[in-house]
Protein backbone atom coordinates (compact mmCIF):
# COMPACT_ATOMS: atom_id res chain seq x y z
CA UNK A 1 0.00 0.00 0.00
CA UNK A 2 1.27 3.49 -0.73
CA UNK A 3 0.88 6.74 0.42
CA UNK A 4 -2.31 7.30 -1.86
CA UNK A 5 -3.80 4.03 -1.05
CA UNK A 6 -3.36 5.00 2.69
CA UNK A 7 -5.37 8.66 1.88
CA UNK A 8 -7.93 6.77 -0.17
CA UNK A 9 -8.70 4.50 2.65
CA UNK A 10 -8.95 7.22 5.15
CA UNK A 11 -10.82 9.13 3.30
CA UNK A 12 -13.31 6.30 2.51
CA UNK A 13 -13.54 5.46 6.51
CA UNK A 14 -14.52 9.16 7.64
CA UNK A 15 -16.93 8.92 5.06
CA UNK A 16 -18.52 5.66 5.99
CA UNK A 17 -18.17 6.75 9.54
CA UNK A 18 -20.35 9.80 9.00
CA UNK A 19 -23.09 8.71 6.05
CA UNK A 20 -22.34 4.88 6.66
CA UNK A 21 -21.91 2.64 3.82
CA UNK A 22 -23.15 3.64 -0.09
CA UNK A 23 -25.55 0.62 -0.46
CA UNK A 24 -26.43 -1.46 3.13
CA UNK A 25 -29.30 -3.24 2.64
CA UNK A 26 -32.72 -3.23 4.60
CA UNK A 27 -31.81 -6.51 5.94
CA UNK A 28 -28.61 -8.25 5.19
CA UNK A 29 -28.45 -11.59 4.46
CA UNK A 30 -27.16 -14.09 7.25
CA UNK A 31 -23.55 -14.59 7.01
CA UNK A 32 -24.33 -18.16 6.62
CA UNK A 33 -26.57 -17.77 3.48
CA UNK A 34 -23.59 -16.22 1.47
CA UNK A 35 -20.76 -18.25 2.83
CA UNK A 36 -20.54 -22.30 3.65
CA UNK A 37 -19.90 -22.59 7.29
CA UNK A 38 -21.86 -22.26 11.01
CA UNK A 39 -21.71 -20.05 14.42
CA UNK A 40 -19.96 -21.71 17.51
CA UNK A 41 -20.30 -20.21 20.93
CA UNK A 42 -18.36 -20.68 23.90
CA UNK A 43 -18.04 -18.74 27.62
CA UNK A 44 -15.36 -16.74 25.58
CA UNK A 45 -17.13 -15.74 22.46
CA UNK A 46 -19.19 -16.61 19.58
CA UNK A 47 -17.20 -17.47 16.15
CA UNK A 48 -18.11 -17.84 12.66
CA UNK A 49 -16.48 -20.78 11.38
CA UNK A 50 -16.05 -21.63 7.29
CA UNK A 51 -15.04 -24.78 5.18
CA UNK A 52 -14.20 -25.19 2.56
CA UNK A 53 -12.55 -28.62 1.10
CA UNK A 54 -10.47 -29.14 -2.35
CA UNK A 55 -9.94 -32.36 -3.79
CA UNK A 56 -5.96 -32.82 -4.01
CA UNK A 57 -6.12 -32.54 -7.71
CA UNK A 58 -8.19 -29.07 -7.99
CA UNK A 59 -6.15 -26.78 -10.10
CA UNK A 60 -5.45 -23.85 -8.42
CA UNK A 61 -3.86 -21.58 -11.55
CA UNK A 62 -1.97 -23.99 -13.10
CA UNK A 63 -0.64 -26.47 -10.44
CA UNK A 64 -2.65 -29.23 -8.42
CA UNK A 65 -2.97 -28.28 -4.66
CA UNK A 66 -1.68 -32.27 -4.24
CA UNK A 67 1.83 -30.68 -5.65
CA UNK A 68 2.42 -29.74 -2.01
CA UNK A 69 2.64 -33.07 -0.90
CA UNK A 70 5.91 -33.45 -3.12
CA UNK A 71 7.13 -30.04 -2.05
CA UNK A 72 9.41 -31.13 0.79
CA UNK A 73 10.68 -33.76 -1.64
CA UNK A 74 12.74 -30.41 -3.16
CA UNK A 75 16.09 -29.11 -2.42
CA UNK A 76 14.98 -26.48 -0.46
CA UNK A 77 18.22 -24.41 1.52
CA UNK A 78 17.92 -24.12 5.01
CA UNK A 79 18.02 -20.61 5.13
CA UNK A 80 14.64 -20.03 4.02
CA UNK A 81 13.43 -21.78 7.10
CA UNK A 82 13.24 -20.18 10.77
CA UNK A 83 13.90 -22.86 13.13
CA UNK A 84 14.29 -26.30 11.58
CA UNK A 85 12.80 -27.22 8.24
CA UNK A 86 9.76 -29.46 7.87
CA UNK A 87 7.67 -31.49 6.33
CA UNK A 88 5.12 -29.05 3.95
CA UNK A 89 2.74 -31.78 3.70
CA UNK A 90 2.14 -31.39 7.05
CA UNK A 91 1.68 -27.99 7.70
CA UNK A 92 -0.57 -24.80 8.00
CA UNK A 93 -0.98 -22.47 5.88
CA UNK A 94 -1.43 -19.09 7.38
CA UNK A 95 -3.08 -15.95 6.71
CA UNK A 96 -4.59 -13.20 8.27
CA UNK A 97 -7.35 -10.41 8.03
CA UNK A 98 -7.28 -7.07 10.24
CA UNK A 99 -8.20 -3.55 10.79
CA UNK A 100 -4.84 -1.90 10.13
CA UNK A 101 -1.55 -2.35 8.76
CA UNK A 102 0.17 -2.10 12.28
CA UNK A 103 1.01 -4.46 14.88
CA UNK A 104 0.39 -2.82 17.85
CA UNK A 105 -2.27 -3.47 20.38
CA UNK A 106 -4.70 -1.45 18.84
CA UNK A 107 -4.57 -3.71 15.50
CA UNK A 108 -7.21 -6.75 15.74
CA UNK A 109 -7.08 -9.80 14.02
CA UNK A 110 -10.57 -10.29 13.22
CA UNK A 111 -10.21 -13.41 10.47
CA UNK A 112 -8.03 -16.01 10.54
CA UNK A 113 -7.55 -18.51 7.48
CA UNK A 114 -6.11 -22.22 7.73
CA UNK A 115 -5.23 -24.27 5.20
CA UNK A 116 -3.77 -27.96 5.55
CA UNK A 117 -4.31 -31.15 3.86
CA UNK A 118 -6.32 -33.72 5.26
CA UNK A 119 -6.24 -37.09 3.57
CA UNK A 120 -6.92 -36.46 -0.22
CA UNK A 121 -8.34 -32.88 0.43
CA UNK A 122 -7.07 -29.37 1.01
CA UNK A 123 -9.26 -28.26 3.70
CA UNK A 124 -9.30 -24.11 3.94
CA UNK A 125 -10.88 -22.99 7.68
CA UNK A 126 -11.93 -19.79 8.27
CA UNK A 127 -12.23 -18.00 12.01
CA UNK A 128 -14.13 -15.22 12.45
CA UNK A 129 -14.74 -13.02 15.29
CA UNK A 130 -17.86 -11.01 14.79
CA UNK A 131 -17.13 -8.41 17.09
CA UNK A 132 -13.58 -7.57 19.43
CA UNK A 133 -15.31 -9.00 22.80
CA UNK A 134 -15.04 -12.58 20.84
CA UNK A 135 -11.15 -12.59 19.86
CA UNK A 136 -10.28 -14.96 22.88
CA UNK A 137 -12.58 -17.46 21.37
CA UNK A 138 -11.18 -17.66 18.01
CA UNK A 139 -7.92 -17.24 19.31
CA UNK A 140 -8.63 -20.53 21.24
CA UNK A 141 -10.02 -21.79 17.88
CA UNK A 142 -6.54 -21.08 15.66
CA UNK A 143 -4.34 -22.48 18.53
CA UNK A 144 -6.33 -25.83 18.37
CA UNK A 145 -5.94 -26.16 14.65
CA UNK A 146 -2.58 -25.59 14.77
CA UNK A 147 -1.99 -27.96 17.07
CA UNK A 148 -0.25 -31.12 16.14
CA UNK A 149 1.01 -29.37 12.66
CA UNK A 150 4.91 -29.53 11.28
CA UNK A 151 5.03 -25.91 10.78
CA UNK A 152 3.51 -22.65 9.36
CA UNK A 153 3.42 -21.22 5.62
CA UNK A 154 2.85 -17.78 5.00
CA UNK A 155 3.24 -14.93 3.13
CA UNK A 156 4.51 -12.16 4.96
CA UNK A 157 4.19 -13.91 7.67
CA UNK A 158 7.22 -13.33 9.65
CA UNK A 159 6.92 -9.74 9.52
CA UNK A 160 3.41 -9.09 9.91
CA UNK A 161 0.79 -11.74 10.63
CA UNK A 162 2.82 -14.00 13.35
CA UNK A 163 4.04 -11.32 15.26
CA UNK A 164 0.63 -9.72 15.32
CA UNK A 165 -0.91 -12.96 16.53
CA UNK A 166 1.83 -13.59 18.73
CA UNK A 167 0.98 -10.55 20.29
CA UNK A 168 -3.23 -10.77 20.42
CA UNK A 169 -2.24 -14.31 22.47
CA UNK A 170 -0.52 -12.00 24.90
CA UNK A 171 -2.87 -9.52 25.49
CA UNK A 172 -5.27 -12.15 25.97
CA UNK A 173 -3.46 -13.52 29.10
CA UNK A 174 -1.53 -16.15 27.20
CA UNK A 175 2.08 -17.11 29.18
CA UNK A 176 3.03 -17.81 25.32
CA UNK A 177 1.81 -17.56 21.69
CA UNK A 178 1.69 -21.06 20.54
CA UNK A 179 2.85 -20.08 17.14
CA UNK A 180 6.14 -18.99 19.47
CA UNK A 181 9.18 -21.26 18.07
CA UNK A 182 6.96 -22.96 15.68
CA UNK A 183 8.71 -23.89 12.46
CA UNK A 184 8.28 -21.52 9.58
CA UNK A 185 8.51 -21.05 6.23
CA UNK A 186 7.52 -17.19 4.68
CA UNK A 187 6.93 -16.92 1.25
CA UNK A 188 7.91 -13.50 0.58
CA UNK A 189 11.52 -13.90 1.10
CA UNK A 190 11.60 -17.06 -1.01
CA UNK A 191 9.97 -15.49 -3.67
CA UNK A 192 12.63 -12.21 -3.86
CA UNK A 193 15.12 -14.94 -3.33
CA UNK A 194 13.89 -16.69 -7.19
CA UNK A 195 11.86 -14.62 -8.89
CA UNK A 196 12.93 -10.83 -7.89
CA UNK A 197 15.35 -10.35 -11.22
CA UNK A 198 12.33 -11.36 -13.36
CA UNK A 199 9.21 -9.25 -12.15
CA UNK A 200 8.39 -5.81 -11.40
CA UNK A 201 7.08 -7.31 -7.82
CA UNK A 202 6.90 -9.98 -5.43
CA UNK A 203 3.52 -8.77 -4.20
CA UNK A 204 1.27 -12.21 -4.02
CA UNK A 205 -0.97 -10.61 -6.60
CA UNK A 206 1.63 -10.30 -9.46
CA UNK A 207 3.24 -13.59 -8.63
CA UNK A 208 -0.59 -15.07 -8.73
CA UNK A 209 -0.49 -13.28 -12.33
CA UNK A 210 2.77 -13.63 -13.66
CA UNK A 211 4.10 -17.40 -11.88
CA UNK A 212 1.09 -19.09 -10.87
CA UNK A 213 -1.66 -17.95 -13.41
CA UNK A 214 -4.43 -17.40 -10.82
CA UNK A 215 -7.04 -14.85 -12.27
CA UNK A 216 -8.52 -12.96 -8.90
CA UNK A 217 -12.25 -12.71 -9.81
CA UNK A 218 -14.52 -9.54 -10.06
CA UNK A 219 -15.94 -10.77 -6.15
CA UNK A 220 -12.64 -10.15 -4.62
CA UNK A 221 -11.79 -7.35 -2.63
CA UNK A 222 -8.31 -5.22 -2.52
CA UNK A 223 -6.59 -5.52 0.52
CA UNK A 224 -6.66 -1.92 1.43
CA UNK A 225 -10.53 -1.72 1.83
CA UNK A 226 -10.48 -4.55 4.32
CA UNK A 227 -10.26 -2.56 7.53
CA UNK A 228 -13.45 -0.53 6.63
CA UNK A 229 -15.65 -3.47 5.01
CA UNK A 230 -15.03 -4.97 8.58
CA UNK A 231 -16.13 -1.57 9.71
CA UNK A 232 -19.40 -2.17 8.39
CA UNK A 233 -20.09 -5.20 9.08
CA UNK A 234 -19.59 -4.34 12.87
CA UNK A 235 -21.79 -1.03 12.31
CA UNK A 236 -24.25 -1.87 9.86
CA UNK A 237 -24.56 -5.57 9.90
CA UNK A 238 -23.06 -5.33 5.97
CA UNK A 239 -22.32 -9.18 5.01
CA UNK A 240 -21.99 -9.21 1.50
CA UNK A 241 -18.78 -6.85 1.40
CA UNK A 242 -17.82 -9.62 4.71
CA UNK A 243 -18.38 -12.38 2.44
CA UNK A 244 -15.55 -11.23 -0.23
CA UNK A 245 -13.01 -10.41 2.54
CA UNK A 246 -13.84 -14.40 3.10
CA UNK A 247 -12.91 -15.01 -0.48
CA UNK A 248 -9.79 -13.04 -0.61
CA UNK A 249 -8.69 -14.68 2.32
CA UNK A 250 -9.32 -18.38 1.12
CA UNK A 251 -7.93 -17.32 -2.49
CA UNK A 252 -4.81 -16.11 -0.41
CA UNK A 253 -4.28 -19.35 1.19
CA UNK A 254 -5.04 -21.55 -1.84
CA UNK A 255 -2.19 -18.95 -3.61
CA UNK A 256 0.43 -20.15 -0.93
CA UNK A 257 -0.39 -23.90 -1.41
CA UNK A 258 0.47 -23.12 -5.45
CA UNK A 259 3.81 -20.81 -4.59
CA UNK A 260 4.77 -23.44 -1.93
CA UNK A 261 4.68 -26.09 -5.39
CA UNK A 262 6.08 -23.66 -7.88
CA UNK A 263 9.25 -22.68 -5.70
CA UNK A 264 9.76 -26.48 -5.44
CA UNK A 265 9.45 -27.42 -8.78
CA UNK A 266 12.28 -24.39 -9.56
CA UNK A 267 14.32 -25.56 -6.66
CA UNK A 268 14.38 -29.27 -8.08
CA UNK A 269 15.08 -28.23 -11.69
CA UNK A 270 18.22 -30.11 -13.42
CA UNK A 271 20.80 -27.16 -14.00
CA UNK A 272 21.96 -29.02 -16.84
CA UNK A 273 18.54 -28.66 -18.91
CA UNK A 274 16.80 -25.95 -20.32
CA UNK A 275 15.55 -23.67 -17.58
CA UNK A 276 11.38 -23.28 -17.40
CA UNK A 277 9.92 -19.53 -17.95
CA UNK A 278 10.03 -19.75 -13.32
CA UNK A 279 13.96 -20.31 -12.80
CA UNK A 280 16.07 -17.94 -12.97
CA UNK A 281 19.22 -19.33 -13.01
CA UNK A 282 21.45 -16.04 -11.91
CA UNK A 283 19.14 -15.95 -8.52
CA UNK A 284 19.86 -19.41 -7.90
CA UNK A 285 22.93 -19.63 -8.40
CA UNK A 286 23.14 -16.11 -5.80
CA UNK A 287 20.43 -18.63 -3.50
CA UNK A 288 23.31 -21.29 -3.47
CA UNK A 289 26.32 -19.36 -2.70
CA UNK A 290 24.64 -17.92 0.14
CA UNK A 291 23.88 -21.19 1.63
CA UNK A 292 27.06 -22.26 1.45
CA UNK A 293 27.05 -24.44 -1.28
CA UNK A 294 29.46 -23.48 -4.60
CA UNK A 295 29.17 -26.55 -6.66
CA UNK A 296 25.30 -26.12 -6.99
CA UNK A 297 25.82 -22.24 -7.82
CA UNK A 298 28.52 -22.84 -10.75
CA UNK A 299 25.79 -24.95 -12.10
CA UNK A 300 23.10 -22.34 -11.59
CA UNK A 301 25.61 -19.66 -13.44
CA UNK A 302 27.06 -22.03 -15.79
CA UNK A 303 22.96 -22.56 -16.74
CA UNK A 304 22.65 -19.14 -16.94
CA UNK A 305 25.33 -18.42 -19.19
CA UNK A 306 23.43 -19.87 -21.65
CA UNK A 307 20.51 -18.86 -20.70
CA UNK A 308 18.20 -15.87 -20.98
CA UNK A 309 18.79 -12.37 -22.37
CA UNK A 310 22.32 -10.93 -22.90
CA UNK A 311 22.03 -8.94 -19.75
CA UNK A 312 21.31 -11.96 -17.68
CA UNK A 313 23.83 -14.17 -19.75
CA UNK A 314 26.55 -11.73 -18.60
CA UNK A 315 26.04 -11.38 -15.08
CA UNK A 316 25.84 -15.44 -14.86
CA UNK A 317 28.87 -15.61 -16.51
CA UNK A 318 30.53 -12.76 -14.66
CA UNK A 319 29.56 -14.49 -11.22
CA UNK A 320 30.65 -17.80 -12.42
CA UNK A 321 34.19 -16.28 -13.13
CA UNK A 322 33.97 -14.43 -9.63
CA UNK A 323 33.29 -17.73 -7.54
CA UNK A 324 35.80 -19.75 -9.35
CA UNK A 325 38.67 -17.19 -8.66
CA UNK A 326 37.14 -17.27 -4.56
CA UNK A 327 37.49 -21.29 -4.89
CA UNK A 328 41.14 -20.68 -6.69
CA UNK A 329 40.36 -22.44 -9.93
CA UNK A 330 42.15 -19.45 -11.71
CA UNK A 331 42.02 -21.11 -15.15
CA UNK A 332 38.43 -21.63 -14.89
CA UNK A 333 38.13 -18.18 -14.42
CA UNK A 334 40.44 -16.62 -16.51
CA UNK A 335 38.62 -18.62 -19.74
CA UNK A 336 35.20 -17.45 -18.67
CA UNK A 337 36.67 -13.03 -18.84
CA UNK A 338 37.96 -14.02 -21.86
CA UNK A 339 34.98 -14.99 -23.05
CA UNK A 340 33.46 -11.91 -21.36
CA UNK A 341 35.45 -9.57 -23.22
CA UNK A 342 33.36 -10.13 -26.47
CA UNK A 343 30.39 -8.58 -24.40
CA UNK A 344 29.92 -4.92 -23.02
CA UNK A 345 31.06 -5.08 -18.82
CA UNK A 346 34.04 -3.77 -17.85
CA UNK A 347 34.54 -5.76 -14.76
CA UNK A 348 36.29 -9.10 -17.02
CA UNK A 349 38.85 -6.67 -18.74
CA UNK A 350 39.69 -5.49 -14.94
CA UNK A 351 39.54 -8.67 -13.34
CA UNK A 352 42.03 -10.36 -15.97
CA UNK A 353 44.35 -7.16 -15.84
CA UNK A 354 44.31 -8.13 -11.86
CA UNK A 355 45.18 -11.72 -12.78
CA UNK A 356 47.72 -10.85 -15.15
CA UNK A 357 48.78 -8.29 -12.99
CA UNK A 358 49.46 -9.90 -9.71
CA UNK A 359 49.45 -13.49 -10.48
CA UNK A 360 51.37 -14.09 -13.90
CA UNK A 361 53.20 -11.46 -13.18
CA UNK A 362 52.50 -10.22 -17.42
CA UNK A 363 52.67 -6.94 -16.60
CA UNK A 364 52.83 -5.69 -20.39
CA UNK A 365 50.02 -8.04 -21.01
CA UNK A 366 48.14 -6.36 -18.32
CA UNK A 367 49.04 -2.81 -19.83
CA UNK A 368 47.42 -4.12 -23.12
CA UNK A 369 44.14 -4.73 -21.31
CA UNK A 370 43.87 -1.71 -19.47
CA UNK A 371 44.32 0.17 -22.23
CA UNK A 372 42.01 -1.20 -24.44
CA UNK A 373 39.33 -1.12 -21.63
CA UNK A 374 40.48 2.74 -21.25
CA UNK A 375 39.21 3.07 -25.00
CA UNK A 376 36.40 1.47 -24.36
CA UNK A 377 35.17 3.38 -21.51
CA UNK A 378 35.80 6.33 -23.32
CA UNK A 379 34.05 5.98 -26.08
CA UNK A 380 30.98 4.13 -24.10
CA UNK A 381 31.33 0.78 -25.55
CA UNK A 382 31.92 -0.33 -21.99
CA UNK A 383 29.08 0.20 -19.31
CA UNK A 384 30.30 1.15 -15.71
CA UNK A 385 28.75 2.61 -13.09
CA UNK A 386 30.79 6.22 -13.25
CA UNK A 387 32.48 6.84 -16.26
CA UNK A 388 34.96 9.34 -14.32
CA UNK A 389 35.64 7.05 -11.41
CA UNK A 390 36.04 4.44 -14.17
CA UNK A 391 38.38 6.38 -15.85
CA UNK A 392 40.40 7.51 -12.81
CA UNK A 393 41.01 3.74 -11.68
CA UNK A 394 42.12 2.42 -15.01
CA UNK A 395 44.74 5.14 -14.95
CA UNK A 396 46.08 4.53 -11.61
CA UNK A 397 46.43 0.74 -12.02
CA UNK A 398 48.25 1.96 -16.16
CA UNK A 399 50.54 3.93 -14.26
CA UNK A 400 51.06 0.94 -11.84
CA UNK A 401 52.00 -0.90 -14.50
CA UNK A 402 54.14 1.31 -16.23
CA UNK A 403 56.31 2.26 -13.41
CA UNK A 404 56.65 -1.59 -12.60
CA UNK A 405 57.26 -2.44 -16.38
CA UNK A 406 59.79 0.48 -15.77
CA UNK A 407 61.46 -0.83 -13.40
CA UNK A 408 61.49 -4.23 -14.59
CA UNK A 409 63.35 -2.65 -17.73
CA UNK A 410 66.37 -0.98 -15.41
CA UNK A 411 66.35 -3.92 -13.76
CA UNK A 412 67.58 -5.80 -17.06
CA UNK A 413 69.73 -3.29 -18.43
CA UNK A 414 71.61 -3.30 -14.56
CA UNK A 415 71.70 -7.04 -15.11
CA UNK A 416 73.28 -7.59 -18.45
CA UNK A 417 75.79 -4.38 -17.56
CA UNK A 418 76.99 -6.54 -14.31
CA UNK A 419 76.67 -9.51 -16.48
CA UNK A 420 80.60 -11.36 -16.69
CA UNK A 421 83.08 -10.38 -18.21
CA UNK A 422 84.30 -12.03 -21.78
CA UNK A 423 87.74 -13.61 -21.21
CA UNK A 424 90.62 -12.45 -22.78
CA UNK A 425 93.86 -14.37 -23.71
Amino acid sequence: MNIGDILRLRASLTERLRTGPDQVPATAPALESLVPGRWVQSPLGRCFVSERRYPLSHQHGDLPLGDLLTSSGAPWPELFFRGEPFDLSRAVLLDTETTGLGRGPGTFCFLVGLGQIEGDEMVVRQYLAPDYGDEPYLLELVSGAIEGSSGLISFNGASFDVPLLDARFILNGYARSPLTHRPHLDLLPVARRLWRGMLASCALVALEQDILHVPRSQDDVPGYLIPGIYQDYLTYGETEGLARVMLHNVVDVLSMVSLSARAARVLAEDSAREPSPYRDPVALGRLYEAQGQPEEALAAYRQGVVAGDSASRGEARQRLAMLLKRLGRWDEAVAEWHAALEGDALEPYVELAKYLEHQKRAWAEARALVQRAILGVREGRLRCRSRAEALGELRHRLNRLERRLAAQGRQSEDGAASGPMEATG
